[in-house]
């Protein structure tokens, strides 16, 4: 029988923390912001604001330039996580997840110009959150929960939406708004920022 030696036993543990630091970069995303979900929160609560006081509802000259603010804030707030946590930003969980969000995304794209142009602007809120609740539920499988369970929410959410146009405002300052802020308040407190 062998005895390994000290040396031996301190190369495994750098060999095993080597490869659980490699699945964990592979399996999920951990480094969603939470403080990047409530800032994007809270531009989501004033676009509602906005729309809300000018009588304007689903207004593209509103919703359009929220959506764009966003998606830099997200971006930052994510890469400094990953940064802080010494995780790749573009690991092959985060790839996974663009190719998911991706073409969500762009079919909501599409479909909110057709909507708006065939002046059906009444469904653009429940189509909105449906689309942006399906792509983050799908994409929240290489994410931590709350991700996922936040997706679901939009979809429920976009569902009660389409079927109930006349509440897409208080929907859309709910889900844009207020599930942002919750669950990134849930990172916040459980996931390190």
């Amino acid at each position: 029988m062998v005895i390994p030696t000290h040396e031996d036993q301190e190369e495994a543990k750098e060999t095993l923390a080597f490869i659980r630091r490699t699945m964990e970069t592979a399996s999920s995303f951990t480094a969603v912001s939470g403080w990047g979900l409530i800032t994007v929160g809270a531009v989501g609560l004033l676009a509602a604001w906005l729309a809300w006081s000018g009588d304007l509802g689903a207004d593209l000259r509103i919703w359009i330039p929220a959506a764009l603010v966003c998606v830099p804030i997200a971006t930052a707030f994510n890469a400094a996580k990953a940064r802080r946590l010494e995780v790749p930003i573009w690991s092959g969980a985060i790839r996974k997840l663009a190719w998911v969000m991706a073409p969500v995304l762009a079919a909501g794209g599409l479909l909110t110009f057709a909507l708006d142009q065939q002046g059906a602007t009444a469904l653009l809120p429940g189509m909105w959150l449906t689309l942006y609740g399906a792509g983050v539920t799908a994409g929240g499988t290489f994410s931590v929960r709350a991700i996922r369970w936040m997706g679901g929410m939009f979809l429920v959410l976009g569902a009660i939406a389409l079927f109930q146009t006349e509440y897409g405002l208080p929907l859309l300052a709910a889900g844009f708004g207020g599930l942002h802020v919750a669950v990134g308040l849930d990172l916040v407190l459980r996931h390190g920022g």
